[in-house]
C-alpha cells in the first residue's frame, strides 16, 4: 500500500508560486500508471514519492514512513538509498567508462538475496552478446534494456519508471512490454507514460494527474468513461477492449474472438500468442443502427446499449455504448442522433468498421 498527502510549491519566473497537492491511496500489485497532460505534475510526483523532490506531507510504503512527522514536530525523511526503489528514467544514465557487465555488477553489490541474476536478465532482455561492449557503443533501445536490468539486479522492493520506452523503436517495445508486464507480477511497478497503448496494455490501476493534483485513481477503462474526469477529451480517439482469442483463420488473416459474448473478427497477420488480445476501437470507426445492416463489407455488429452521451463543440455527439462489461464510443452527428430518435437506455446495433491491436 502505497499512501501519499504532499504539497510542493515552485516559482515562476513571474514571482508567482505554484502550488502542488497530491493526495491519494494506492494498493500497489501489477503496474500502476501515472498519466496526465505535459506539464500536469506526473513527474513532480513520481520524484517527491520517491525522494529525488523536496516536499512537505506524509508518504508511506507497506507500512514504513518515508516522509512525515516522527512526533517531536521534527520532519522525518527516510533517506532514498533506503527506500529500496528501483528507478529507470528516460535516459539510461549508464557509467560510459565501464562496459556493460561492469555496470550491472555495481548493481548486484548493492542487492541482497536478489531474485534476478545477471545472464538470465540479459538473456530475456537479448544482450547476452553485449556483456563485453562499453556502453558508448551501444543503440538507445539496447542502453535502456541494460538499464532495466541494472534496476530490477538491486532487488527493489518497488520499481519506478519514468517514460522509460518514449524514445525506443517498435522492436525494442514489443520485447520490453510483455517482460515488464510479467515482471510486474513479482514486483510493483509504478509507471509514468503519455501512451495509451501502454497504459492500457499494461496497468490494472492508474493515476490521473490534472493541473496539480491527483484527480482521480482506478481502473484504465472506468476511468476513461467517467464524463466527469479530464480524460472525456480522449472520447473521440475511442477505448480499448479486452477480447477472448478462440480461433484463428490463417488463409483469411483474421482472428475470430468474443467480446463479452458477441462474436467479433480482427485482422492479424499472425496468429496471437496469448488467450486475449486487447483492441482499440476509434469513436470515428463506430457506425450506429437501429436494425443489422445487411449485404454489407462491415464483419462486425454488436448488440449495445446507450449509457451516456455528450455533445462537443461541433454539435456532434459521443455515445457511450455498453455491450455488457465493457464499452465503446460512438461518434455521431447531432442530426443522426435525432433522426433516430437515441437516448440513454436505448438498445442499438454498433457496426465496427476497423480496429487495431493493441498487444
Amino acid at each position: 500500500m502505497l499512501k501519499f498527502n504532499i504539497q510542493k510549491s515552485f516559482k515562476g519566473q513571474d514571482k508567482h508560486s505554484k502550488d502542488l497537492h497530491f493526495k491519494g491511496e494506492v494498493d500497489l500489485s501489477g503496474v500502476c500508471t501515472i498519466f496526465g497532460d505535459s506539464g500536469a505534475g506526473k513527474t513532480t510526483l513520481l520524484r517527491c514519492l520517491i525522494g529525488l523532490e523536496s516536499c512537505t506531507g506524509n508518504i508511506t510504503f507497506q507500512g514504513q514512513q518515508w516522509l512525515g512527522s516522527n512526533g517531536n514536530n521534527k520532519i522525518h525523511k527516510l533517506a532514498v538509498e533506503d527506500r529500496n526503489i528501483g528507478v529507470v528514467f528516460q535516459e539510461p544514465r549508464l557509467f560510459p567508462h565501464l562496459n556493460v557487465q561492469q555496470n550491472l555488477e555495481l548493481a548486484v553489490r548493492k542487492a541482497k538475496n536478489s531474485t534476478f541474476t545477471i545472464h538470465h536478465l540479459a538473456e530475456k532482455l537479448g544482450f547476452s552478446d553485449l556483456l563485453s561492449h562499453q556502453t558508448t557503443q551501444l543503440s538507445g533501445g539496447q542502453k535502456q534494456r541494460i538499464a532495466i536490468a541494472r534496476a530490477l539486479l538491486t532487488n527493489p522492493a518497488l520499481l519506478v519508471m519514468d517514460e522509460p520506452l518514449s524514445s525506443l523503436d517498435v522492436t525494442s517495445k514489443r520485447l520490453l512490454l510483455p517482460f515488464l508486464k510479467q515482471v510486474s507480477e513479482q514486483i510493483p511497478i509504478l509507471y509514468i507514460t503519455h501512451s495509451e497503448h501502454e497504459l492500457f496494455y499494461l496497468s490494472k490501476q492508474m493515476l490521473l494527474v490534472n493541473d496539480g493534483q491527483v484527480e482521480a485513481i482506478g481502473e484504465p477503462q472506468k476511468l476513461f468513461l467517467d464524463s466527469h474526469l479530464s480524460l472525456i477529451k480522449f472520447a473521440q480517439q475511442g477505448l480499448i477492449l479486452t477480447v477472448l482469442v478462440k480461433e484463428y483463420d490463417q488463409q483469411e488473416a483474421l482472428i475470430k474472438g468474443c467480446l463479452d459474448g458477441q462474436t467479433l473478427y480482427v485482422s492479424a497477420e499472425q496468429a496471437p500468442t496469448t488467450s486475449q488480445i486487447q483492441v482499440k476501437i476509434n469513436s470515428r470507426d463506430v457506425i450506429v443502427a437501429l436494425q443489422p445492416i445487411e449485404g454489407s463489407s462491415l464483419l462486425n455488429c454488436l448488440s449495445a446499449q446507450i449509457v451516456d452521451y455528450s455533445q462537443d463543440n461541433q454539435k456532434a455527439v459521443v455515445l457511450t455504448l455498453k455491450v455488457q462489461s465493457q464499452c465503446i464510443y460512438a461518434y455521431i452527428t447531432l442530426r443522426s442522433f435525432n433522426k433516430l430518435k437515441l437516448s440513454v437506455g436505448s438498445y442499438v446495433y454498433a457496426h465496427v468498421k476497423t480496429m487495431s491491436i493493441i498487444n
